[in-house]
Protein backbone atom coordinates (compact mmCIF):
# COMPACT_ATOMS: atom_id res chain seq x y z
CA UNK A 1 0.00 0.00 0.00
CA UNK A 2 1.20 3.59 -0.36
CA UNK A 3 -0.17 6.55 0.38
CA UNK A 4 -0.96 9.53 -3.20
CA UNK A 5 -0.96 12.99 -2.45
CA UNK A 6 -2.98 14.08 1.05
CA UNK A 7 -5.85 11.34 1.23
CA UNK A 8 -5.89 8.47 -1.61
CA UNK A 9 -4.58 4.84 -0.75
CA UNK A 10 -2.65 2.50 -3.52
CA UNK A 11 -3.29 -0.94 -2.84
CA UNK A 12 -0.08 -2.87 -4.67
CA UNK A 13 -1.82 -6.00 -4.58
CA UNK A 14 -5.25 -4.86 -4.64
CA UNK A 15 -7.63 -7.01 -2.91
CA UNK A 16 -10.38 -8.55 -4.43
CA UNK A 17 -14.08 -8.41 -4.11
CA UNK A 18 -15.35 -11.70 -4.41
CA UNK A 19 -18.74 -11.77 -4.15
CA UNK A 20 -21.93 -9.10 -2.99
CA UNK A 21 -25.55 -9.37 -1.72
CA UNK A 22 -28.20 -7.12 -1.32
CA UNK A 23 -31.82 -7.21 0.04
CA UNK A 24 -34.47 -4.48 -0.40
CA UNK A 25 -37.45 -3.19 0.88
CA UNK A 26 -41.02 -3.02 -1.30
CA UNK A 27 -39.93 0.38 -2.17
CA UNK A 28 -37.07 -0.09 -3.80
CA UNK A 29 -38.46 -3.20 -5.45
CA UNK A 30 -40.54 -1.01 -7.55
CA UNK A 31 -37.47 0.84 -8.98
CA UNK A 32 -35.08 0.29 -11.91
CA UNK A 33 -32.58 -1.35 -9.91
CA UNK A 34 -34.68 -3.98 -8.82
CA UNK A 35 -33.20 -6.75 -11.18
CA UNK A 36 -29.90 -6.56 -9.70
CA UNK A 37 -31.01 -6.92 -6.27
CA UNK A 38 -30.96 -10.75 -4.71
CA UNK A 39 -34.05 -10.35 -2.80
CA UNK A 40 -37.09 -8.19 -2.62
CA UNK A 41 -39.25 -8.02 0.18
CA UNK A 42 -43.33 -7.53 -0.45
CA UNK A 43 -43.39 -5.59 3.26
CA UNK A 44 -41.61 -3.56 6.10
CA UNK A 45 -41.82 -6.21 8.99
CA UNK A 46 -40.76 -8.95 6.95
CA UNK A 47 -42.64 -11.40 9.93
CA UNK A 48 -41.10 -9.51 12.49
CA UNK A 49 -42.55 -7.65 14.96
CA UNK A 50 -40.86 -4.53 14.57
CA UNK A 51 -39.06 -2.47 12.25
CA UNK A 52 -35.66 -2.85 14.28
CA UNK A 53 -36.03 -6.43 14.64
CA UNK A 54 -36.80 -6.50 10.90
CA UNK A 55 -33.91 -4.43 9.62
CA UNK A 56 -31.68 -7.12 11.70
CA UNK A 57 -32.75 -9.63 10.09
CA UNK A 58 -32.30 -8.21 6.46
CA UNK A 59 -28.74 -7.67 7.66
CA UNK A 60 -28.30 -11.31 8.69
CA UNK A 61 -29.83 -12.85 5.85
CA UNK A 62 -28.01 -10.76 3.13
CA UNK A 63 -24.73 -11.22 4.75
CA UNK A 64 -25.68 -15.10 4.96
CA UNK A 65 -26.30 -14.67 1.21
CA UNK A 66 -23.32 -13.24 0.41
CA UNK A 67 -21.17 -16.00 2.63
CA UNK A 68 -23.37 -18.80 0.68
CA UNK A 69 -22.80 -16.61 -2.87
CA UNK A 70 -19.29 -16.57 -2.36
CA UNK A 71 -18.54 -20.69 -1.45
CA UNK A 72 -16.53 -19.57 2.00
CA UNK A 73 -16.79 -21.12 5.12
CA UNK A 74 -17.78 -18.64 7.49
CA UNK A 75 -15.06 -19.93 9.64
CA UNK A 76 -12.30 -18.41 7.49
CA UNK A 77 -13.64 -15.30 7.08
CA UNK A 78 -11.65 -13.56 9.72
CA UNK A 79 -13.20 -9.83 10.31
CA UNK A 80 -16.82 -7.67 10.05
CA UNK A 81 -17.18 -4.83 8.97
CA UNK A 82 -20.84 -3.08 9.26
CA UNK A 83 -23.12 -0.59 10.32
CA UNK A 84 -26.44 1.04 9.99
CA UNK A 85 -27.97 4.53 11.72
CA UNK A 86 -29.66 3.09 14.45
CA UNK A 87 -27.69 3.99 17.82
CA UNK A 88 -24.69 2.04 18.32
CA UNK A 89 -24.86 -0.07 15.32
CA UNK A 90 -28.16 -2.08 16.91
CA UNK A 91 -29.27 -3.50 14.10
CA UNK A 92 -25.90 -4.74 12.72
CA UNK A 93 -24.44 -6.27 16.22
CA UNK A 94 -27.91 -7.62 17.21
CA UNK A 95 -28.25 -9.20 13.31
CA UNK A 96 -24.37 -10.05 13.32
CA UNK A 97 -24.11 -11.57 16.66
CA UNK A 98 -24.45 -15.27 15.51
CA UNK A 99 -22.01 -15.48 13.10
CA UNK A 100 -19.30 -15.62 15.17
CA UNK A 101 -16.70 -13.79 13.26
CA UNK A 102 -14.66 -10.32 14.99
CA UNK A 103 -16.98 -7.47 14.13
CA UNK A 104 -16.50 -4.11 13.94
CA UNK A 105 -19.29 -1.75 13.88
CA UNK A 106 -18.65 1.78 11.48
CA UNK A 107 -21.03 4.51 11.60
CA UNK A 108 -20.69 6.72 8.49
CA UNK A 109 -24.56 6.92 7.85
CA UNK A 110 -24.27 7.06 3.45
CA UNK A 111 -20.96 6.22 3.25
CA UNK A 112 -20.77 3.09 5.65
CA UNK A 113 -20.89 0.55 2.99
CA UNK A 114 -17.91 2.24 1.29
CA UNK A 115 -15.86 2.64 4.68
CA UNK A 116 -16.17 -1.19 5.07
CA UNK A 117 -15.01 -1.76 1.64
CA UNK A 118 -12.52 0.60 2.16
CA UNK A 119 -11.14 -0.83 5.49
CA UNK A 120 -11.50 -4.69 4.70
CA UNK A 121 -9.58 -3.43 1.75
CA UNK A 122 -6.80 -2.17 4.14
CA UNK A 123 -6.79 -5.15 6.30
CA UNK A 124 -6.22 -7.61 3.21
CA UNK A 125 -3.56 -5.82 1.84
CA UNK A 126 -2.01 -5.66 4.60
CA UNK A 127 -1.61 -9.22 5.28
CA UNK A 128 -3.40 -8.60 8.99
CA UNK A 129 -6.44 -10.87 7.22
CA UNK A 130 -7.29 -12.97 3.67
CA UNK A 131 -11.59 -12.59 3.84
CA UNK A 132 -12.97 -10.06 5.71
CA UNK A 133 -16.49 -9.31 5.30
CA UNK A 134 -18.59 -5.70 4.91
CA UNK A 135 -21.81 -4.53 4.89
CA UNK A 136 -24.72 -1.88 5.92
CA UNK A 137 -28.31 -1.81 6.22
CA UNK A 138 -31.07 0.56 7.02
CA UNK A 139 -34.86 0.79 7.43
CA UNK A 140 -37.05 3.15 6.35
CA UNK A 141 -39.59 3.19 9.17
CA UNK A 142 -36.29 2.77 11.78
CA UNK A 143 -34.59 6.18 10.63
CA UNK A 144 -37.73 8.13 10.32
CA UNK A 145 -38.15 7.47 13.86
CA UNK A 146 -35.18 8.40 15.01
CA UNK A 147 -33.68 11.28 13.01
CA UNK A 148 -37.11 12.70 11.05
CA UNK A 149 -40.61 12.31 11.60
CA UNK A 150 -41.82 9.27 14.00
CA UNK A 151 -44.37 7.20 11.86
CA UNK A 152 -46.44 6.62 15.03
CA UNK A 153 -46.85 10.65 15.12
CA UNK A 154 -48.63 10.43 12.01
CA UNK A 155 -47.02 13.50 11.02
CA UNK A 156 -47.23 14.72 7.31
CA UNK A 157 -44.20 14.41 5.21
CA UNK A 158 -42.85 17.59 3.45
CA UNK A 159 -42.94 16.74 -0.64
CA UNK A 160 -39.24 17.80 -0.45
CA UNK A 161 -38.08 15.35 2.83
CA UNK A 162 -35.67 12.19 2.01
CA UNK A 163 -36.70 8.62 1.85
CA UNK A 164 -34.09 6.50 3.40
CA UNK A 165 -33.75 3.11 2.07
CA UNK A 166 -35.03 -0.45 3.69
CA UNK A 167 -32.35 -2.95 2.99
CA UNK A 168 -29.18 -3.91 3.42
CA UNK A 169 -26.07 -5.21 1.02
CA UNK A 170 -22.67 -7.17 2.18
CA UNK A 171 -19.79 -7.98 0.08
CA UNK A 172 -16.53 -9.87 1.24
CA UNK A 173 -12.92 -8.97 -0.01
CA UNK A 174 -10.33 -11.34 -0.35
CA UNK A 175 -6.56 -11.22 -0.85
CA UNK A 176 -6.17 -12.68 -3.92
CA UNK A 177 -8.97 -13.37 -7.22
CA UNK A 178 -9.68 -12.53 -10.30
CA UNK A 179 -11.30 -9.71 -9.90
CA UNK A 180 -13.07 -7.02 -9.53
CA UNK A 181 -10.34 -5.28 -7.79
CA UNK A 182 -10.05 -2.23 -5.34
CA UNK A 183 -7.43 -0.83 -6.46
CA UNK A 184 -7.39 2.98 -5.00
CA UNK A 185 -9.58 4.37 -1.96
CA UNK A 186 -10.10 8.35 -1.52
CA UNK A 187 -11.46 8.55 1.89
CA UNK A 188 -13.43 12.38 2.39
CA UNK A 189 -12.15 15.21 4.59
CA UNK A 190 -13.93 15.72 7.67
CA UNK A 191 -14.08 19.81 7.25
CA UNK A 192 -16.37 22.60 6.82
Amino acid sequence: MQKLGKQTIKFDAPPTILETASIVGPKESQGPLSKYFDNLLEDEFWGEETWEKAESKIIKETVNLVINKSGLPADIIDYCFAGDLLNQCISSSFGLRELNIPYFGIFGACSTFVEGMILSSILTESGAANNVLFGASSHFCSAEKQFRFPLELGNQRPPTSQWTVTGAGAGIITKSGTGPFVTLATPRKNSR
